[in-house]
């Protein structure tokens, strides 16, 4: 697309890239082809502007189908071993005009319509032993006349139709490349086009060094740093960029591949003609109510926001891991480092974007890449210890804290960390907007030693009386407690960082936070050297659980009252409801022995019944049955006995029973 160069681009960090391309066209047309991936999201965004007053009348690109179902409406196919035998056989009947060497450097033209081609006869043979076929031709004179096909030099098609059907072939037999080619209509003469589109690109990347200076000859704990960012993009487009205008984007914007290149024809139902019959009766359903209109209301909960970092006190220099010096020349300073790679971007904030606008135009090779430095700031900073478990278990790494001042957004990317002309280590740097926090861990500090130990527990801290039932208030808390040693021969400082648990669990017995984001808290924790302490972390929430009243007894009232949860008048009532449990529980007691000497009774009766039967009223038996006469009433006196205590138990059960109800109910 060389008539349309490219003059500026727009690299995001998804995966797309906004192009412009500007040129002087002369002429109706102008095309500009695309890789077959970029074809939809060209399609999606393409737009076209002709600055110089002319018009754009259409843009227009091949349909894509199978090559198959392309060519099976046109008359000439092509094979890949006889592209000139089957032009001929699909010219058969065609008007053409055909040039034949018939002597050597003489070309004799003929006109006419193609016949066919023929073998040659077996007894037909050239000068140097080939055989060739046939080509015969209805001249247009009416002679039909034959040549060698190895004569042939030339072909003019005169039939439009196969002149078309040739070039629809070639072109569908191009259309099989990776590229795609989209043709801009345009109205006669001259025109200084504009055309803009999104189309697949690399992402850019970010590349950070941190040239860091200690203060005190690094016997401190906090410096001055240059902060020097460098921007990454591939070129790969078909084609050398030249004096470009590049911006890299920070931010998200949404995209997405939407398929409009592939045509579709979508299903439809096949419907058949069927015969008509008189229509019966229509009936309709009885129409509905009115509904009633529902109104949801949707509570938003506003988002928490972390608190502001506070500034921690200086901490002594934790010993650093071995330094590997550069081989490089070392620069004076920071700031002679700073100005030696001046930052080539100018920086604007664009609402959700940042923009890194490259302020020189730059040029790059087809297949290549370049780095241009977009940030070059001077920071201050602080080293830390931070120690968090999930992230890195054992130790605490040393990092470097700094405020983002440089007014910028700081895309994520790797970090080279070189301090007082040392390699230190390598990190990365965070999304991070102007003005927040930026940690940088760049080593771990092996002579700080953190271990953890959890604990977890249930107490029930209270309870009230709701409908019948005891409801227990309790608490579940879960315990850290930091183990820290120090083995170094310097004190340290620590941030402990760990993260937040849901909202329904609370700190107590613990340190305020130093520090509190949306998602962890820090703790800073000192410690002298050579010197060993614990640092306990402590969460609870509060949970409930019900049980019922009456399932209370003596030793559990007890409890509950040296805790303090029940006042004078409930523990009364409760007192009570338990003497009337305890009677009612004797009655039953009771009830059992009198069920079953009742059962044993009405047995002897059986039996003595069964003896009266069987015994005469005079006689010898007389006595006998006398006797028995009086057993049968001694039993029935002690049913009788029996059963008027058992109403009174029962009557004592019921009236018990009615009792602890009331109290029960008053206790709610």
């Amino acid at each position: 697309m060389a008539q349309l160069p490219v003059r500026e681009m727009v690299l995001y960090k998804h995966g797309v890239g906004f192009f412009v391309r500007e040129g002087s066209i002369e002429g109706e047309s102008v095309a500009l082809t695309f890789r077959q991936e970029e074809i939809n999201d060209v399609l999606k965004s393409l737009a076209v502007f002709d600055h110089s007053g002319g018009q754009v009348l259409g843009i227009h690109y091949q349909t894509p189908m199978d090559k198959d179902a392309r060519l099976a409406s046109s008359s000439i196919r092509l094979t890949d071993g006889g592209s000139l035998h089957s032009l001929l056989a699909g010219l058969r009947g065609r008007q053409v005009e055909l040039g034949f060497e018939t002597t050597p450097g003489t070309t004799e033209m003929v006109q006419g319509r193609v016949i066919g081609i023929d073998d040659p006869p077996n007894t037909q043979a050239e000068t140097s032993g080939l055989t060739d076929e046939l080509v015969s031709v209805l001249a247009d004179d009416g002679q039909i006349r034959v040549f060698r096909l190895g004569a042939l030099r030339a072909l003019r098609i005169q039939d439009a139709q196969s002149s078309h059907d040739l070039t629809y072939f070639l072109d569908s037999s191009m259309s099989e490349d990776v590229r795609r080619t989209v043709n801009v209509r345009l109205s006669a003469g001259e025109h200084q086009l504009v055309v803009y589109y999104v189309a697949p690109s690399p992402t850019w990347r970010v590349s950070y060094r941190l040239v860091a200076e200690l203060d005190t000859e690094g016997k401190g704990d906090s410096g001055k740093a240059l902060l020097q960012g460098w921007g990454l993009f591939d070129n790969r487009l078909e084609e050398d960029l030249d004096d470009v205008k590049v911006t890299l984007v920070a931010g998200q914007p949404i995209s997405f591949i939407y398929d409009l290149y592939e045509s579709r024809i979508p299903v439809r139902p096949t419907v058949k003609d069927e015969s008509r019959v008189a229509p019966g009766p229509v009936e309709f359903d009885s129409a509905y109510d009115e509904l009633e209109d529902v109104d949801i209301q949707r509570r938003l909960e506003a988002p928490r926001g972390g608190t502001m970092m506070k500034r921690l006190d200086r901490m002594a220099a934790a010993p650093a891991p071995a330094a590997m010096n550069l081989p490089a020349a070392r620069p004076p300073s920071v700031q002679a480092f700073g100005q030696s790679s001046p930052a080539a971007a100018a920086a604007k904030d664009v609402g959700e974007f940042f923009q890194y606008a490259v302020t020189a135009p730059v040029s790059v090779k087809r297949g290549e890449s370049a780095l241009v430095p977009i940030i070059g700031s001077e920071i201050k900073y602080e080293r830390e210890l931070l120690y968090n478990r999930a992230k890195l278990p054992d130790h605490p790494v040393v990092a470097l804290r700094f405020d983002n001042s440089t007014g910028l957004t700081l895309e994520r990317g790797p970090v080279t960390v070189v301090e007082n002309w040392d390699y230190k280590g390598e990190a990365v740097i965070p999304f991070t907007k102007d003005g927040s926090s930026v940690y940088v861990p760049f080593a771990v500090e092996l002579g700080v030693r953190i271990t953890e130990q959890f604990q977890r527990n249930t107490e029930a801290t209270g309870l009230s009386i709701k409908e019948a039932y005891f409801v227990f208030e309790q608490y579940e808390t879960n315990r850290t407690t930091y183990l820290i040693e120090n083995t170094t021969t310097n004190p340290v400082t620590i941030l402990i960082e760990a993260a937040r648990f849901s909202n329904d669990w609370q700190l107590f017995d613990t340190a305020k936070p130093d520090v509190e984001t949306a998602t962890e808290r820090r703790w800073q924790v000192t410690l002298p050297a050579r010197a060993k302490t614990e640092f306990p972390v402590q969460h609870r929430r509060r949970t409930y659980r019900n049980e019922q009243v009456r399932n209370l007894d003596y030793r559990q009232l007890q409890e509950y009252t040296s805790k303090g949860w029940l006042d004078k008048s409930i523990r009364g009532e409760l007192g009570k409801m338990l003497d009337e449990i305890n009677a009612v529980q004797q009655a039953h007691r009771r009830l059992q022995p009198l069920d079953a000497e009742t059962q044993k009774l009405h047995k002897q009766q059986e039996q003595l019944r069964a003896n009266l039967t069987t015994l005469q009223p005079t006689g010898q038996e007389a006595g006998l049955r006398k006797r028995m006469l009086g057993q049968l009433e001694t039993s029935q006196d002690r049913l009788d006995a029996i059963e008027k205590e058992i109403n009174q138990l029962n009557k004592l059960i019921e009236d018990g029973e009615k009792k602890i109800n009331q109290i029960v109910a008053g206790l709610g």
